[in-house]
């Protein structure tokens, strides 16, 4: 990127630089299309601007949902190392717009703007942990304790004590599926299993959980049958 590409050396990018760059390094998106796939030679990262992406894993003959990205989000970035292949499949759910950078651009956007840097390395920790969770999550054998243990752990993150008050999370079938790593239908299975027990609510693309201390008690019952199954 020449050196008025990305003028400035503001921590945010404002509203105007955000539209040129949009106007020089957008690409729109549009639902349905595959923005690129898995093992395809990674040429570009990309910086969501508007929309929503999905990104696949195809595993044992089937694709598995690994996370759905909101505006503001990075994907792509094995384009960022040498000779890189992509590791995973993009999918736009939705008409959207992001910024599609080669590696010079992207590195010469994070030093020009250091709260992208500072955004773009808080996600990048954000996966790492994601990835340790689902690890995690994917070691269960039961479905319902795959779901309830990651309702816990999202319930954690929005209020990290260890209060029973009622809380809501934000989080849709897809990417409640993505987490647990398991199809959208079983998960809507089990979340209608778990409104009809009267430990969740649903409101859109909302879960509350009303009663947090409930929830922990029959995912402290579900270890145990866990448990017991694996002897």
């Amino acid at each position: 990127m020449s050196d008025d590409a990305l003028e400035g050396r503001e921590a945010e990018i404002g509203e105007a630089e955000r539209a040129r760059l949009v106007s020089r390094y957008g690409r729109k998106l549009t639902a349905g299309e595959v923005i690129f796939r898995e093992n395809d030679p990674a040429t570009e990262a990309y910086l969501l601007q508007d929309g929503r992406v999905r990104l696949l894993k195809h595993v044992r003959a089937t694709d598995r949902s690994l996370m759905v990205l909101k505006s503001g989000d990075l994907f792509g970035e094995s384009a960022l190392l040498d000779s890189a292949a992509r590791n995973s499949t993009a999918v736009a759910l939705t008409d959207g717009v992001s910024l599609a950078l080669d590696r010079p651009t992207f590195r010469s956007m994070l030093v020009n703007y250091p709260g992208v840097a500072i955004r773009v390395m808080e996600q990048l920790v954000r996966r790492v942990r994601d990835a340790e969770d689902q690890i995690e999550i994917l070691m269960l054998r039961d479905s319902q304790y795959k779901v309830v243990s990651t309702l816990l752990k999202l319930a954690w993150r929005s209020a990290p004590t260890e209060s029973s008050a009622a809380l809501e999370i934000a989080v849709s079938p897809v990417e409640l599926a993505s987490r647990v790593g398991l199809d959208v239908d079983s998960v809507k299975r089990d979340v209608q299993r778990l409104r009809d027990q009267g430990y969740v609510r649903i409101s859109g693309e909302r879960i509350e959980l009303p009663d947090v201390e409930a929830l922990r008690r029959l995912h402290a019952l579900l270890a145990t049958k866990d448990e017991l199954r694996g002897d």
